[in-house]
Order: structure tokens, then C-alpha cells, then sequence
């Protein structure tokens, strides 16, 4: 279909197929290869941004959580479950 946009190649190897496959399998949906893979484009975009959203959230909430010290953490204990094994 033409478009005032650029195109982007790429190449359908056999992960991508299976990818797609399992996608259609799970959904039911009938979206050609390259709609399906736009759609999934960019809603996986969100879903990455979100996620970091998600992590940065946790990680604030985690030392807001150790300054006002309402965590306890045992850095020691910590440490020696990082040790390597004895033997």
C-alpha cells in the first residue's frame, strides 16, 4: 500500500514467523504479517516505557522507604549470602 511515510525492512526469519504465530494463536487475530508487526510495535514501546516507568516508581519508593527507615536492610547478611561456597 503506498505511503507518504519511509518504509523499515525486516527480514522474516524463522523467530519472527514464530513469534507472530504464537501471537495469532493466543489472540485469533487475522492482521497481515506487517500490521500485525506494526501494531505490535508500537504497543510494546508502551509497554517497555511503562515498565521502566514501573522500575524507576519502585526504586524512589524503595529509598524513600530506607531514608525515612521504615526498611531494614542487612547489608552484612547480605554480603554473606554472596559469598562463594565453602569447598
Amino acid at each position: 500500500m503506498p505511503s507518504k511515510h519511509p518504509r523499515i525492512a525486516v527480514t522474516a526469519d524463522p523467530e519472527l514467523g514464530d513469534a507472530l504465530a504464537r501471537v495469532r494463536a493466543a489472540t485469533g487475530t487475522r492482521e497481515p504479517d506487517a500490521t500485525l508487526l506494526r501494531r505490535l510495535a508500537v504497543e510494546g514501546a508502551e509497554v517497555e516505557l511503562e515498565a521502566g516507568r514501573d522500575r524507576r516508581a519502585a526504586a524512589e519508593a524503595l529509598f524513600e522507604a530506607m531514608d525515612e527507615e521504615r526498611f531494614d536492610l542487612d547489608l552484612a547478611a547480605i554480603d554473606r549470602l554472596n559469598e562463594p561456597a565453602p569447598g
